[in-house]
């Protein structure tokens, strides 16, 4: 009997189609992830808006409806971050959040949090704080605004308006 050594190993096909798959799992884990870091730093901006929240708030409780703008004017400031360019009051007490450019595209950058008593329907109705129908306000907040701008895939699964 003769015995035959036979080498065993990978060919360059299979390694090949082994590197093209990496490739394409790379590819598509490499997209998601940076939607994934860019939704991190959208919440991070709600969060950085608690103070201004707490700034309405206060001011609505001592207050009452007036332009929230000009009633929370001494009590909250910001200062940009590396993901956060700018966090506003309107003087509906609404909370505009704007985003840098490398998180989200300029002109589809803004998230609103808007003073609501349905936080948790689908659309909820905004409350003017500076109107008299804004009396009635129970403290309610939600980012599900119709005035948010930014790219839905972006947003955090609270904060979508489910078509």
């Amino acid at each position: 009997m003769q015995s035959r050594n036979q080498e065993s190993g990978f060919t360059l096909i299979e390694v090949m189609v082994v590197v093209a798959i990496i490739g394409i799992l790379v590819a598509v884990a490499a997209s998601q992830y940076q939607d994934y870091i860019a939704r991190s730093r959208i919440v991070e901006g709600m969060n950085l808006s608690s103070s201004a929240k707490l700034a309405v708030t206060e001011a609505f409780a001592s207050r009452g409806t007036v332009a929230m703008d000009e009633a929370t004017s001494g009590s909250f400031t910001f200062g940009p971050t590396r993901s956060v360019k700018l966090i506003e009051i309107t003087p509906s007490g609404a909370i505009a959040i704007d985003y840098q450019v490398s998180v989200a595209p300029e002109g589809k950058n803004t998230l609103h949090l808007i003073p609501t008593n349905n936080p948790d329907v689908n659309v909820p109705k905004p409350i003017d704080l500076s109107k008299p129908e804004g009396a009635t306000w129970a403290g309610g907040w939600s980012c599900r605004s119709t005035e948010t701008n930014l790219l839905p895939q972006l947003l955090p699964s609270e904060c979508r308006i489910n078509k």
